[in-house]
Parts: structure tokens; sequence; C-alpha cells
């Protein structure tokens, strides 16, 4: 009989982390799937693990190759999947007990055989680090990806006939996921969105820091495939500008030469970043790279903020790294936390009415008053009859999504209460702001120095 899902596990020395995956998948709420572990010739103990748990659960298949790489293991794990669904979970990674119930559920109600949800992230110990990562819209596709790898492998199914004969290509030695997530969307294959959690990943500091080059010149491979010319250079800049980032976080080369010289060769023509620009790239170099997370920027800035400080410099000049300062505490908010804080500033026994429910903020303020019972009124000129334009009442709550509300304020009846996303977050971002300039002034050794 076809199980519903086929789980690709391929396991390469991971003794220490299997057993709690396959653990995760045990635990599933939804029970009709093949596991198969493709062990890519481990020398350590991932052998006999895989193995006992094979021979404890039918469901499970235990494959042992020679060391191919992950493109390859993954591959081997496809050829032998009989599912209707293909997910690939890494050995290190765990899914939630509800996690591939409820992606099934939004692939098959949506029609559109794929899904996409949110996943958290770990600590290389396994220890959270307060950071969620949301899908960027209700539906991802082409777009989205060019921006960015906005899916772990394992926060995703997709239907193994939308795969056919698609392989992942093992002569990438990084981003060969990338390279398979992008190759889907452009033959037309859109991911629908569960805004809940669906799994958990692990970061293990240095695994990308080391090598940022290598990864930015597979990412640059991928994206010519789909793009050239004024396509090409606006698809890759954010990409360019985070592995240069990373690069420069630990670059000993005399003005950071180096990280210079990657982002020139990833670039056609000169750049100039924003301010906005530079603290994302930031932002996300710290956490992948170095698994810093935001809560920890406090107690870690002196590692990692003079050498920032200096490629901030080099790029926008010394009167605009406050700025950027700034904005990088900015973008170390988050969601969660502006949504809790936004709802603890309701008061009155008035209609909460929610404008923009149906973005990425909307979208996290609703789960957030789900959470509490709180009732939402939601307004969102893409729900039909839903827009600004029906009659609020005179006691309501306006909770105002976007982070651009300039448009909807202006829509609104004064003298409602109303509660902004752009101000709340701005407000939890002044004590960063404020640690952050401390720490540049000190001015210590930076990571890699």
């Amino acid at each position: 009989m076809q199980p519903l899902v086929s789980v690709v596990i391929p396991a390469y020395n991971a003794q220490s982390t299997l057993a709690e995956t396959v653990r995760s998948l045990l635990a599933q709420s939804l029970t009709d799937w093949q596991a198969i572990i493709v062990d890519d010739g481990s020398t350590d103990s991932t052998t006999s693990i895989a193995s006992d748990f094979a021979w404890r659960d039918e469901r499970i298949t235990y494959l042992r190759q020679p060391n191919q790489g992950l493109a390859a293991a993954r591959n081997t794990g496809l050829d032998a999947a009989t599912g209707r669904y293909v997910h690939f979970l890494d050995a290190d990674d765990w899914l939630v007990p509800l996690g591939l119930e409820r992606l099934v559920q939004a692939a098959e109600w949506s029609g559109r055989g794929a899904a996409c949800g949110s996943w958290t992230l770990h600590a290389g110990d396994g220890r959270p680090l307060g950071v969620t990562m949301l899908p960027p819209d209700q539906a991802v596709g082409l777009d989205h990806l060019l921006r960015g790898n906005v899916m772990a492998p394992h926060s995703h199914v997709v239907g193994r006939d939308l795969i056919g004969d698609l392989r992942f290509d093992t002569s990438m030695p990084v981003v060969e996921d990338y390279q398979m997530w992008t190759t889907l969307a452009s033959n037309g294959v859109m991911w629908s969105a569960v805004d809940e959690v669906v799994a958990e990943y692990r970061i293990r500091p240095g695994s990308l820091s080391k090598f940022p080059g290598r990864m930015l010149e597979s990412v640059c491979r991928v994206i010519r495939r789909l793009h050239d010319g004024d396509g090409y250079t606006v698809a890759i800049r954010e990409s360019a500008i985070l592995y240069a980032t990373m690069s420069a976080i630990g670059d000993r080369s005399p003005g950071l030469t180096a990280s210079h010289a990657m982002l020139r060769a990833a670039l056609p023509g000169p750049a100039a970043f924003t301010a906005d620009e530079l603290a994302g790239a930031a932002y996300w170099a710290l956490l992948f790279g170095f698994g810093i997370a935001p809560r920890q920027y406090a107690a870690t800035a002196s590692r990692w903020l003079p050498r920032l400080g200096a490629w901030w410099e080099s790029l926008a000049g010394p009167a605009n790294v406050t700025e950027i300062m700034d904005a990088i505490a900015v973008c170390a908010v988050s969601p969660e936390a502006i949504a809790e804080a936004m709802l603890d500033r309701v008061s009155g026994d008035g209609p909460i009415v929610l404008a923009g429910a149906m973005g990425r903020n909307g979208r996290a303020l609703r789960r957030a008053a789900g959470a509490r019972g709180l009732p939402l009124d939601l307004r969102d000129d893409r729900l039909p009859r839903a827009g600004l334009e029906r009659l609020i009442d005179v006691n309501s709550t306006v909770l105002i999504a976007p982070s651009n509300d300039e448009k909807i304020l202006a829509k609104l009846p004064r003298g409602l209460r109303t509660r902004r996303w752009s101000k709340t977050r701005t407000g939890l971002s002044t004590r960063l702001q404020q640690v952050l300039h401390a720490a540049r002034e000190q001015q210590p050794a930076a990571i890699g120095a």
C-alpha cells in the first residue's frame, strides 16, 4: 500500500543526533509514512542506530552507500520513495508532533500539492535561539526564493509527482537544496504556507561562516540558471551582501579586501547599499554563520561589532554606521515580541480590528491573539468585503500590521485607538540600540582577530 509521505533522512556521522531526529518522526500525529534513512558512508555508530530503528519499525528502511555527499544521499532516498508526498529530514533536525499533518493538510486543501511551514532555530546543543522563521507569504514561489532560501529542507513537503525525475545536483558542494527548490519553483510549483511551526532547525556555528565564498559562488550559479543581465543583478544582490558580510566578520585581510573582492565578483558593477540592507545582512550573517541570535547581542556585541563597524564604514562611510546599528537593532526584534507587545496594550471592551490581516505581520498578530483567545475583526484588501471602508466601531482598537502604515492611517476615522506595528517595533529596539552604541565606543577585538 502506498504511504502518504516518504521521509528521506540522509545521515553521515550523525550518531549524536540521529536518534532524536527519528524519534520526532515516530511521534508524528500523521502515521502513514515511510522513512528512508540513507547512511552516506558513516564511520561512527550511525549504522547501528539506523539499523536498530529499521529493525523495530517496518515503516523505516535503512540504506547504506559509500560516501558521496548530501545531494547523492538525498537522491538515493528519493529513488526509493513511494509516497504521494516527499519530505526531506536531515539527521540533525527534527519535527514537531503535528508537523507532517499540518503540511500535508495544507498541500491537499490548497490543491497545490506542496506546502511549507514555520520553523524555529536552535543552537548546536539544542537550545532554542528565540527565532522563528515564517513563510514570506501565503503562497511561496520563485519570486520569494530568488530573495533567499526561505525554506529549510524539513519545513515543507512536495508531491512526488511534482518532483518527477528531477534530482539534486551532485556537482554542487553546497546549496544543493536551494538549487532543487528554485528548479521546482521555476517549473511552476507553489508551496501553500502554514503559519504554525512544523519543524525545528539546528544551527551549527561555523558551518556556513567557514566557507562564505563557496556558498556565494554556488548561489550565483543557481541564480544564473534562472536569470541573466539586470534580472541576475537584482536577484543576487541580497545573497551577495549577506555572504560578503559573513566573510567580513572573520576577515583578517587588510582593509577587508577579501570580503570586498567577494562582493565585486558576485555583482557585475558597483553597488550602494542602504542601511536596512546592510543591517539585514548582518542579522542573518550573525544568526546562520555564527549562531548569534538577537537575544545574545547585548552579551556578544564586543566580539563582532568592531569588525562589522569597519565593514559598514568601508561600504557606507563612517557617518552612516550609527544608522546601520539602529537598523540592526530593529531587525533583532522578533515578530512574536512585537505582536505580544501590541496586544498587551489593548484595553477596553470594544472590538479589536486587525488591519493588514493577511500579511506576514498580520499573521503573527493572528497567532498571538488566538493563543490569548482574543477575537479579531480581520480587515485586508485581499479579503472579500473586508477592507477598511467597512464601518469601524468608534470603541474599536485598530491593530495596524503593515510596517508602512501611512496609507492605512489616512483611511481611519480620527479618534480611534490604534496600535502600530512600526511604532511598537521601534520602541522595543531602543534598548538594544543603546547597548550596541556603547559596545561600538569600546572597540575591543572582533571575531577571527
